[in-house]
């Protein structure tokens, strides 16, 4: 009996020590220690805000998640919800085109919903003297490329000195653990995705953005209140938080693809599918010309071992190679600290090595987009002569560096 009796706690023990080592991928959000910004607003920041007219910021990605809530909770406090801003992606974050009309209808709140890139910013000015609070809050993914920042620009200068107070939730991003990367936007390429002034990966939250420009470009003119996340590390990586993923616009539904998003947004400077109208956006990349992807994943596997790419067919319902059979490559991410500004420009290099015939550079009608992306055309150019990454980067590190010492001040966590 005894043999058996310690041959069955063998197993057991076994059993159990295996059992410890399934991999943990995030934290589930019953077991987080954070508190979200939202959570700070509704039970501290709304009951101050009683009598007061409201600019509403915000879609599925921050408390536009749960309109009932908004309507039952402002109603409770006797806040007055007088306007809302769109997004690029609209107020449910479902939109993949540009709203053609300056102002239409929300259906869900009966309010004027202000599309803020089509308004004039004389127009803006006027609404936003209208209200006594603009309270914004969206998930965003810390790149100057992704329109949110610019959003936030456009309001806090339409503000100026004006009495109305600016209540920013902020957010945690998948690019926390990065300081900012890039250059810095010349003002010939300006565009609506690339209007804030920071490095292409900014370092920032959006909070921290709004501190950053209040401060730095608007001599602090802007009565500025920013609600931080509760607990948050700066070494945390989203995953660790327990924070749940919440879709900030169609493109990005998963941690994923907004990991992968920092490196593959520069492929949409040329010919290729980033995804888009796929199940996997800024998962799959590819075109029809792309013919034995796996020379390419080969080459790129030779980079780092922070991530690796397999062979994927794909047919997009919209955008690049639209309804075509799309050859290309799935990124499949191993560790989140790769560096996405080394990644993206290998990954344009060796796909102009590879398909020298079919590569183009996108080009619209007075530059080239890549060049709206990165911010000027150093990066396409570097990449034309034949220049390695330690080659081109050299040329902007120590701007990074000084980037880094300049927004320190303004880091909360």
């Amino acid at each position: 009996m005894t043999k058996y009796f310690f041959r069955f706690s063998a197993l057991f023990i076994l059993a159990a020590c295996q059992g410890n080592t399934v991999p943990q991928f995030r934290v589930h959000p019953q077991d987080s220690k954070l508190i979200p910004s939202s959570e700070i607003f509704y039970s501290s920041i709304l009951p101050t805000l009683s009598g007061k007219k409201v600019m509403l910021v915000t879609n599925p990605s921050g408390i536009g998640n749960n309109p009932g809530k908004i309507i039952r909770e402002f109603e409770k406090n006797q806040v007055i919800l007088e306007h809302l801003i769109g997004l690029e992606h609209g107020f449910l974050g479902l939109e993949e085109e540009f709203s053609q009309t300056p102002v239409t209808m929300d259906s869900t709140f009966n309010r004027p919903l202000y599309h803020i890139y089509r308004i004039k910013d004389s127009d803006l000015r006027v609404l936003l003297n209208e209200v006594d609070v603009v309270l914004f809050d969206v998930q965003d993914v810390g790149m100057r490329c992704y329109t949110y920042v610019s959003v936030l620009k456009r309001l806090l200068d339409g503000i100026g000195k004006s009495k109305t107070k600016f209540i920013v939730l902020d957010h945690i991003h998948t690019a926390m653990h990065l300081p900012p990367k890039g250059e810095k936007m010349s003002p010939k390429h300006l565009n609506f995705a690339g209007e804030f002034p920071s490095l292409l990966i900014s370092g920032m939250t959006l909070g921290e953005s709004a501190l950053f420009y209040n401060k730095e470009f608007l001599s602090d003119s802007v009565n500025l209140q920013v609600v931080p996340v509760s607990g948050y590390q700066r070494n945390q990586y989203f995953e660790d938080t327990g924070l749940p993923w919440v879709t900030p616009s169609p493109n990005l539904p998963m941690v994923e693809s907004a990991r992968n998003y920092m490196a593959l947004v520069m492929l949409e400077g040329v010919n290729v599918s980033v995804g888009r109208g796929t199940q996997a956006p800024f998962v799959y990349f590819g075109a029809p010309w792309m013919i034995d992807p796996e020379i390419l994943s080969k080459k790129l596997g030779e980079i780092s071992k922070s991530y690796y790419f397999t062979p994927v067919f794909f047919k997009p319902t919209f955008g690049p190679h639209k309804g075509k059979i799309t050859s290309g490559l799935r990124m499949n991410l191993v560790r989140a600290d790769y560096d996405p500004i080394e990644l993206a420009y290998e990954l344009i290099r060796l796909m102009k090595e590879t398909y020298p015939k079919d590569f183009k550079w996108n080009k619209g009608s007075a530059n080239y987009w890549v060049d709206q992306l990165w911010g000027n055309e150093h990066f396409r150019t570097a990449i034309g002569e034949g220049k390695t990454y330690s080659e081109f980067h050299s040329s902007f590190i120590k701007s990074e560096a000084d980037e880094k010492k300049r927004i320190e001040p303004y880091l909360l966590y």
